[in-house]
Protein backbone atom coordinates (compact mmCIF):
# COMPACT_ATOMS: atom_id res chain seq x y z
CA UNK A 1 0.00 0.00 0.00
CA UNK A 2 3.21 2.37 0.95
CA UNK A 3 4.64 1.87 -2.60
CA UNK A 4 1.56 2.44 -4.15
CA UNK A 5 0.75 5.24 -2.51
CA UNK A 6 4.25 6.28 -3.59
CA UNK A 7 3.58 5.50 -7.36
CA UNK A 8 0.39 7.58 -6.97
CA UNK A 9 2.40 10.46 -5.56
CA UNK A 10 5.13 10.36 -8.33
CA UNK A 11 2.83 9.94 -11.27
CA UNK A 12 0.81 13.09 -9.74
CA UNK A 13 4.10 15.20 -9.56
CA UNK A 14 5.28 14.34 -13.18
CA UNK A 15 2.05 15.27 -14.55
CA UNK A 16 1.87 18.26 -12.62
CA UNK A 17 5.21 19.35 -14.07
CA UNK A 18 4.13 18.45 -17.40
CA UNK A 19 0.98 20.52 -16.93
CA UNK A 20 2.80 23.65 -15.69
CA UNK A 21 5.88 23.46 -18.10
CA UNK A 22 3.31 23.03 -21.46
CA UNK A 23 1.36 25.97 -19.74
CA UNK A 24 4.82 27.98 -19.63
CA UNK A 25 6.04 26.94 -23.37
CA UNK A 26 2.48 28.07 -24.55
CA UNK A 27 2.73 30.98 -22.69
CA UNK A 28 6.01 31.73 -23.99
CA UNK A 29 5.00 31.26 -27.51
CA UNK A 30 2.29 33.53 -27.21
CA UNK A 31 4.26 36.45 -26.00
CA UNK A 32 7.00 36.29 -28.54
CA UNK A 33 4.15 35.85 -31.66
CA UNK A 34 2.20 38.53 -30.14
CA UNK A 35 5.35 40.75 -30.56
CA UNK A 36 7.23 39.53 -33.37
CA UNK A 37 4.87 37.20 -35.15
CA UNK A 38 4.56 33.68 -36.14
CA UNK A 39 7.58 33.58 -39.23
CA UNK A 40 9.97 35.29 -37.00
CA UNK A 41 9.53 33.22 -34.27
CA UNK A 42 11.17 29.80 -33.57
CA UNK A 43 11.10 26.95 -31.21
CA UNK A 44 14.29 27.40 -29.85
CA UNK A 45 13.39 30.82 -28.98
CA UNK A 46 10.06 29.62 -27.49
CA UNK A 47 12.22 27.20 -25.27
CA UNK A 48 14.92 29.79 -24.13
CA UNK A 49 12.11 32.34 -23.30
CA UNK A 50 9.98 29.48 -21.19
CA UNK A 51 13.25 28.11 -19.59
CA UNK A 52 13.10 24.90 -21.35
CA UNK A 53 15.24 22.84 -23.40
CA UNK A 54 14.64 23.23 -27.13
CA UNK A 55 14.26 19.07 -27.10
CA UNK A 56 11.21 19.57 -24.38
CA UNK A 57 9.23 21.41 -26.74
CA UNK A 58 9.32 19.01 -29.45
CA UNK A 59 8.78 16.45 -27.58
CA UNK A 60 5.38 18.51 -25.67
CA UNK A 61 4.06 19.54 -28.66
CA UNK A 62 5.55 18.17 -31.82
CA UNK A 63 6.31 20.26 -34.28
CA UNK A 64 6.16 24.36 -34.65
CA UNK A 65 2.76 24.29 -35.97
CA UNK A 66 1.61 22.10 -34.09
CA UNK A 67 2.17 24.22 -31.02
CA UNK A 68 0.36 26.82 -32.92
CA UNK A 69 -2.75 24.81 -33.09
CA UNK A 70 -2.72 24.22 -29.47
CA UNK A 71 -2.64 28.23 -28.98
CA UNK A 72 -5.59 28.44 -31.60
CA UNK A 73 -7.22 25.85 -29.33
CA UNK A 74 -6.30 28.32 -25.96
CA UNK A 75 -8.08 31.00 -27.76
CA UNK A 76 -10.97 29.61 -29.02
CA UNK A 77 -11.51 27.98 -25.44
CA UNK A 78 -11.01 30.78 -23.76
CA UNK A 79 -13.23 33.33 -25.81
CA UNK A 80 -15.67 30.19 -25.91
CA UNK A 81 -15.88 29.26 -22.02
CA UNK A 82 -14.07 31.88 -20.20
CA UNK A 83 -15.77 35.16 -22.40
CA UNK A 84 -18.40 34.53 -24.25
CA UNK A 85 -20.23 31.77 -22.05
CA UNK A 86 -21.11 33.84 -18.92
CA UNK A 87 -21.64 37.26 -21.32
CA UNK A 88 -24.41 35.01 -23.14
CA UNK A 89 -26.37 33.88 -19.98
CA UNK A 90 -30.02 35.18 -20.50
CA UNK A 91 -29.18 36.81 -23.45
CA UNK A 92 -30.91 35.33 -26.73
CA UNK A 93 -32.04 36.77 -30.22
CA UNK A 94 -30.59 40.33 -31.41
CA UNK A 95 -29.38 41.11 -27.96
CA UNK A 96 -26.92 37.93 -27.81
CA UNK A 97 -26.00 38.62 -31.55
CA UNK A 98 -24.94 42.46 -30.41
CA UNK A 99 -23.00 40.97 -27.24
CA UNK A 100 -20.81 38.26 -28.96
CA UNK A 101 -20.01 40.98 -31.21
CA UNK A 102 -19.01 43.15 -27.77
CA UNK A 103 -17.27 40.63 -26.34
CA UNK A 104 -15.51 39.10 -28.88
CA UNK A 105 -13.85 41.98 -30.02
CA UNK A 106 -13.08 43.12 -26.51
CA UNK A 107 -11.47 39.48 -25.96
CA UNK A 108 -9.05 40.27 -29.11
CA UNK A 109 -7.82 43.74 -27.69
CA UNK A 110 -7.63 42.45 -23.66
CA UNK A 111 -4.45 40.82 -23.63
CA UNK A 112 -1.27 39.10 -25.41
CA UNK A 113 -3.46 36.10 -26.33
CA UNK A 114 -5.55 37.85 -28.46
CA UNK A 115 -3.12 39.72 -30.22
CA UNK A 116 -0.90 36.66 -31.19
CA UNK A 117 -3.95 34.68 -32.57
CA UNK A 118 -4.65 37.91 -34.57
CA UNK A 119 -0.23 37.59 -35.93
CA UNK A 120 -0.97 33.59 -36.78
CA UNK A 121 -4.56 34.56 -38.54
CA UNK A 122 -2.75 37.51 -40.83
CA UNK A 123 0.29 35.17 -41.36
CA UNK A 124 -1.94 32.37 -41.96
CA UNK A 125 -4.07 33.86 -44.90
CA UNK A 126 -0.38 34.31 -47.31
CA UNK A 127 2.27 33.25 -45.76
CA UNK A 128 1.81 30.26 -43.87
CA UNK A 129 -0.40 27.54 -45.51
CA UNK A 130 0.64 24.84 -43.13
CA UNK A 131 -1.86 26.50 -40.20
CA UNK A 132 -3.99 28.14 -42.78
CA UNK A 133 -6.55 25.18 -41.98
CA UNK A 134 -6.91 26.61 -38.49
CA UNK A 135 -8.23 29.34 -39.00
CA UNK A 136 -10.91 28.34 -41.83
CA UNK A 137 -12.67 25.66 -39.71
CA UNK A 138 -12.40 28.62 -36.94
CA UNK A 139 -14.25 30.87 -39.16
CA UNK A 140 -16.73 28.27 -40.02
CA UNK A 141 -17.19 26.95 -36.86
CA UNK A 142 -17.93 30.87 -35.61
CA UNK A 143 -20.32 31.47 -38.56
CA UNK A 144 -22.15 28.61 -37.79
CA UNK A 145 -22.63 30.10 -34.46
CA UNK A 146 -23.50 33.89 -35.51
CA UNK A 147 -26.11 31.69 -37.75
CA UNK A 148 -28.07 29.84 -34.37
CA UNK A 149 -27.93 32.94 -33.23
CA UNK A 150 -29.88 35.04 -36.00
CA UNK A 151 -32.18 32.22 -36.49
CA UNK A 152 -32.74 32.75 -32.40
CA UNK A 153 -33.47 36.53 -33.31
CA UNK A 154 -35.93 35.65 -36.43
CA UNK A 155 -37.90 33.39 -34.37
CA UNK A 156 -38.34 36.19 -31.50
CA UNK A 157 -39.79 38.66 -34.65
CA UNK A 158 -36.29 40.56 -34.09
CA UNK A 159 -34.85 40.03 -37.77
CA UNK A 160 -36.92 39.56 -40.70
CA UNK A 161 -37.89 36.04 -41.37
CA UNK A 162 -36.52 36.65 -45.27
CA UNK A 163 -33.07 37.82 -44.48
CA UNK A 164 -30.41 35.37 -45.75
CA UNK A 165 -28.71 33.75 -42.44
CA UNK A 166 -25.46 32.90 -44.19
CA UNK A 167 -24.86 36.09 -45.81
CA UNK A 168 -25.95 37.79 -42.71
CA UNK A 169 -23.36 35.83 -40.63
CA UNK A 170 -20.84 36.68 -42.36
CA UNK A 171 -21.09 40.18 -42.60
CA UNK A 172 -21.46 40.11 -39.12
CA UNK A 173 -18.66 38.41 -38.91
CA UNK A 174 -16.71 40.73 -41.06
CA UNK A 175 -16.69 43.64 -39.06
CA UNK A 176 -15.29 41.13 -36.25
CA UNK A 177 -12.70 40.31 -37.91
CA UNK A 178 -12.00 44.05 -39.37
CA UNK A 179 -12.40 45.73 -35.81
CA UNK A 180 -9.85 43.25 -34.64
CA UNK A 181 -7.64 43.60 -37.22
CA UNK A 182 -7.47 47.47 -37.21
CA UNK A 183 -6.56 47.33 -33.41
CA UNK A 184 -3.82 44.89 -34.26
CA UNK A 185 -2.73 47.72 -36.84
CA UNK A 186 -3.42 50.73 -34.90
CA UNK A 187 -4.93 49.90 -31.09
CA UNK A 188 -4.35 52.62 -29.81
CA UNK A 189 -6.49 55.17 -32.08
CA UNK A 190 -9.26 53.07 -31.57
CA UNK A 191 -12.32 53.64 -29.44
CA UNK A 192 -13.61 49.83 -28.44
CA UNK A 193 -16.35 50.86 -25.86
CA UNK A 194 -17.80 53.68 -28.82
CA UNK A 195 -17.22 51.11 -31.47
CA UNK A 196 -19.48 48.70 -29.81
CA UNK A 197 -22.20 51.08 -28.70
CA UNK A 198 -22.34 52.15 -32.20
CA UNK A 199 -22.70 48.16 -33.31
CA UNK A 200 -25.51 47.86 -30.99
CA UNK A 201 -27.28 50.67 -32.28
CA UNK A 202 -26.41 50.03 -36.10
CA UNK A 203 -27.83 46.77 -35.65
CA UNK A 204 -30.86 48.07 -33.39
CA UNK A 205 -31.68 50.71 -36.12
CA UNK A 206 -31.57 48.05 -38.69
CA UNK A 207 -33.49 45.79 -37.06
CA UNK A 208 -35.37 45.54 -33.63
CA UNK A 209 -37.25 49.18 -34.49
CA UNK A 210 -38.21 47.71 -38.08
CA UNK A 211 -39.52 44.86 -36.09
CA UNK A 212 -41.29 46.79 -33.57
CA UNK A 213 -42.95 49.18 -35.78
CA UNK A 214 -44.00 46.08 -37.68
CA UNK A 215 -45.24 44.84 -34.77
CA UNK A 216 -46.96 47.86 -33.54
CA UNK A 217 -48.98 47.78 -37.20
CA UNK A 218 -50.04 44.63 -36.62
CA UNK A 219 -51.44 45.74 -33.36
CA UNK A 220 -53.15 48.39 -35.00
CA UNK A 221 -54.78 46.27 -37.54
CA UNK A 222 -55.84 43.86 -35.05
CA UNK A 223 -57.17 46.32 -33.05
Amino acid sequence: MVRLAAKRKKSDLRKLRSERSSKRLLEAATELIADQGYSATSIAQIAQKAGYSHGLVSQRFGSKSDLIRMLAREFQSYFAIDRLEPALRERSGLDALIVIVETYVDAVAGGTLGRAYYELFGESIVLVPEIHDIFVKADRNFRELLMKTIRSAIALGEIPANVNVRALASVVLSIIRGTSMQWLLDGGSLDLPAINAEVRRVFELAFARPAAASSKRVSKANG
